[in-house]
């Protein structure tokens, strides 16, 4: 199964999912009263705006820790739909549970606590299944549309242009557009998007004549054979055999090999 975008992890869309949760189920409770939950949150001592605070209160807490530790462990993890699927519904189950603490105070005496309990996990789902559906959606639209929306238009000063051994020009191609690019013996493959579709262009060439010209465009050194285009990059991880990889953000490409010796150079641009 495909894995969720790295745009998942970055800290926009996570403020996003810590702000608008909340506020939804605050608003959504206090305008629909949905599940006659009203009556549940007054916890029969007649509280209903004090819970309904302290409840959101509670899935703002659970919201905001989870998605800083999915921030934080962005690096470390690779979520495919499925998994990403269940850290939705642990965050459910877990606001579920906080939430029972105080009700379960509320209706002692009156309600059995795992009974409480049943019905806040229950609430809680029916309520918090709208926003995080919505939002997770609506970031995977922005992903597909980004990646298929084309390149944009040119600025002519992120212009590369490559010349062969004889100082001929054969590739003009936006800095953006560049993934990277690995040399081999006497050639260089340059791995770029055109218009949206990856392509590979073989210069007769070596790194060490380009070098110069791909690091005023911005492109980083990451191994004695590859330079790479740090915007591109996704998620640095280490293989079966503790060698680190950059993951780029264009499926279908392979990831490309980084030294420790350009380890610390690379991730100070990312």
């Amino acid at each position: 199964m495909k894995t969720i975008a790295r745009t998942f992890y970055r800290m926009p869309v996570n403020i996003l999912f810590f702000t608008v949760v909340p506020v939804f189920y605050f608003l959504f409770v206090l305008a629909y009263r949905p599940f006659a939950i009203e009556e549940f949150l007054a916890a029969a001592h007649g509280r209903y705006t004090l819970n309904l605070i302290i409840t959101s209160l509670i899935v703002l807490g659970v919201m905001t820790l989870s998605r800083m530790l999915l921030f934080v462990l962005r690096r470390t993890i690779d979520l495919n739909w499925s998994l990403y699927v269940l850290w939705c519904v642990g965050e459910v189950v877990l606001s579920g549970l906080f939430m029972s603490i105080p009700l379960g105070i509320g209706w002692a005496g009156e309600r059995a606590y795992f009974a409480t309990m049943n019905l806040c996990v229950l609430y809680t789902a029916g309520i918090l299944v709208f926003p995080l559906t919505i939002i997770s959606l609506a970031v995977q639209l922005y992903v597909l549309d980004k990646r298929t929306s084309g390149l944009p238009v040119v600025d002519e000063k992120k212009l590369i242009r490559f010349h062969d051994q004889e100082q001929r020009l054969k590739l003009v191609v936006s800095s953006d557009a560049v993934l990277y690019i690995q040399s081999e013996e006497n050639y260089v493959h340059i791995f770029h998007l055109d218009n949206g579709r990856l392509k590979k262009y073989t210069l007769r060439s070596s790194l060490k004549a380009m070098e110069e010209l791909v690091q005023r465009h911005g492109l980083v050194r990451c191994h004695r054979s590859y330079f790479i285009n740090p915007e591109r990059v996704e998620l640095l991880r280490k293989d079966e055999n503790g060698y680190f990889q950059a993951c780029l953000d264009r499926e279908g490409t392979e990831p490309v090999p980084v030294s420790k010796r350009y380890y610390e150079a690379l991730t100070a641009r990312l």
